[in-house]
């Protein structure tokens, strides 16, 4: 018997970040802070927020009055195109226009001046990767009489959370040095479907269900320094080590089952509820270097940030070194009134899609954004007054690359075993936020 097939499919996908691409969501950064929102990330150098916790921490000397700062993705909606990521054998394929809205606060800090030369910050951040929702379906022609029916769901849903802490000292006003230490929440949730019915009266059906839940916590260390050999250069450096949970949560459910069109059902499963001690890396080591110019009308820094390779089989992580490009530049147009923009690039650390609903995108993106503050500066160490900056940004970021879609088979497989074959498929992704941050310093 030879089915003609109809497949449908709904695919949600979330990419594991690392400091992260919030956004995008492959190891880019979260948006901490007003410089952070307006360059897009080129602030190594030059950082003035408490995002400097996140960026880079000696960047926390420069401040020196008490401050907050609230920093969170107010809108962030992807348009998703990967035809064929549901196909069947016949030569059908799924049209694979999707689209997701999401709106996701990002970091909160603090940061005390106790002497002129010493500063210290908690903050807490919130990584996570992009949740991308797509839903796709695949039909044979009209006048089929024989059809199959397939669905096939792959929801993945990767957080990391921070609670960081950094001392600064201040040497001089050209020398900063800063150190800080991270307490690391990682989990993972993953839930795949695959069903599917034969007609033609002979019948038949399998099916396949796995939940898993995995979390842990550990830990991360940073270091950095701020150095301007002259008065309008400035050069930044920092790094950080990889962030390994020290124990693992893992439940996880396996269910299988295939009803052929002769013979008894066939069923299996497994389960695993484990609770271990363990050394896993979740976020990968890196280093990045800066250079900024700065001038009365303000400043534009280049950011070069390296992250290295990482290998966790019991988190599925298998990530190459990449290198990323920020470029940035804030300008001073009035007082109070601040304009900022960058350019950035986020490429996949992925070796290769390796199971259904992975994907390897390499993006390029711009932000564009203004400041507007109550007054000039915040003030200094000893000084009365109060200070708030209000900043909003726009981003936009393009990419392309390949999904691990599914290739259903044309009839019930003999001997009958799971169906879906994985197949890599083109996919782009055009990505638009609005990043709004918030300083206040005292």
């Amino acid at each position: 018997m030879h089915a003609i097939l109809r497949a449908s499919g709904v695919l949600a996908i979330a990419l594991l970040v690392a400091p992260g691409a919030a956004k995008a969501g492959n190891t880019d950064d979260v948006i901490a802070g007003n410089d952070v929102a307006l360059t897009g990330g080129a602030v190594v150098a030059n950082v003035h927020t408490g995002g400097a916790m996140w960026f880079n921490p000696a960047g926390v000397a420069r401040l020196d009055s008490r401050s907050v700062d609230l920093t969170g993705a107010v809108l962030s909606y992807t348009i998703i195109s990967a035809p064929g990521s549901l196909a069947i054998e016949s030569g059908e394929q799924s049209a694979g226009d999707y689209s997701a809205l999401q709106a996701i606060p990002r970091a909160l800090t603090f940061v005390a001046s106790p002497r002129p030369e010493l500063r210290w910050g908690i903050g807490f951040f919130y990584s996570r990767s992009l949740s991308r929702f797509l839903q796709d379906s695949v039909s044979t022609a009209a006048d089929s009489t024989e059809p199959s029916e397939f669905y096939a769901t792959s929801d993945e849903t990767n957080s990391i959370y921070h609670l960081s802490s950094a001392v600064a000292w201040k040497k001089s006003e050209r020398f900063l040095l800063g150190g800080g230490l991270d307490i690391v929440i990682a989990s993972r949730r993953f839930t795949e479907i695959v069903s599917g019915a034969y007609g033609g009266g002979a019948g038949g059906t399998f099916n396949r269900n796995l939940n898993q839940s995995v979390s842990g916590g550990g830990l991360q260390l940073k270091a950095g320094f701020q150095f301007a050999p002259i008065e309008q250069v400035r050069i930044g450096w920092m790094a950080a080590t990889p962030s390994y949970l020290v124990y693992l949560d893992n439940e996880t459910t396996v269910a299988e089952s295939l009803s052929p069109p002769a013979g008894s059902p066939q069923f299996t499963g497994s389960q695993i509820d484990d609770l271990s001690g363990s050394w896993a890396g979740v976020e990968p080591g890196l280093t990045r270097i800066g250079v900024a110019y700065l001038r009365p009308w303000g400043w534009i820094e280049s950011d070069l940030v390296v992250r290295f390779p990482l290998q966790t089989p019991e988190l599925g992580i298998d990530w190459k070194t990449t290198a990323n490009v920020f470029i940035g530049g804030i300008f001073r147009i009035t007082d109070r009134l601040k304009l900022g923009g960058g350019f950035f690039t986020d490429f996949s650390p992925e070796t290769e899609p390796s199971q259904f609903g992975d994907s390897k995108i390499n993006l390029y993106g711009f932000t564009l954004g203004v400041d507007f503050a109550n007054r000039e500066e915040p003030p200094e160490r000893g000084q009365d007054g109060f200070y708030i900056a209000f900043a909003v940004a726009f981003r936009y970021a393009h990419g392309k690359g390949t999904l691990a879609g599914l290739t259903f088979p044309s009839e019930f497989l003999d001997p009958p075993t799971q169906p879906g074959q994985l197949d890599m498929v083109g996919i782009k992704i055009n990505e638009l936020g609005i990043n709004l941050a918030v300083k206040a310093a005292f």
